[in-house]
């Protein structure tokens, strides 16, 4: 399966899905939110959730996965997820091909970081990392590259929007060309 279809499966179902999640529920106080925890506090915790649910088998819509090896955060990969979320939140646009007309695999390129494979998972609208993470791993396509064992690395981006409510998550995932670094 290629890095392309990996991130596209599901791709405006699931938006919807996140969005209409986050309007039912609502961050918890003891949640990991953008504006009251630091960027580094903010990518800590989605490694913490994510290498959980990696740890465990899972099935992510009809595809069963088995627990593999957990993610390590990517200097280069959470400045791709980063730079990707600014640009939404700025140009007020949600999708997986950029304002310039760039994809997940440029924008990781962009950032130095040389993959032999990547992928990437978008969200707006959770107001924390849990529920972020949770509504990820309810929707087959990106529960599928959250669990994919090929992965090896990790870059989290989130940006808010001038209204309360408008926040973008990026996840970014890589394993990187054998002889580069991560």
């Amino acid at each position: 399966m290629s890095g392309l279809a990996l991130f596209r499966r599901s791709q405006w179902f699931v938006a919807a899905a996140l969005v209409a999640g986050t309007l039912a529920s609502g961050a918890h106080a003891a949640d990991t939110v953008p504006g009251r925890a630091s960027d580094s506090q903010i990518r800590g915790r989605m490694l913490d959730l994510v290498n959980a649910a990696r740890s465990r088998s899972r099935t992510c819509g009809t595809e069963r996965y088995a627990a593999t090896d957990p993610l390590t955060s990517s200097r280069k990969l959470n400045e791709a997820a980063t730079s990707h979320a600014r640009d939404m939140a700025r140009k007020k646009y949600f999708d997986h091909r950029g304002a310039d007309g760039s994809q997940p695999g440029d924008r990781v390129r962009r950032a130095g970081y040389q993959p032999r494979i990547s992928g990437e998972n978008i969200a707006f609208g959770p107001e924390s990392v849990e529920e972020v993470v949770e509504g990820w791993l309810a929707s087959p396509g990106h529960c599928a590259n959250i669990m994919e064992p090929r992965f090896k690395h990790l870059g989290v981006g989130v940006a808010t929007g001038a209204r309360r409510g408008r926040i973008y998550w990026v996840q970014t995932f890589g394993a990187p060309l054998p002889g580069h670094r991560p």
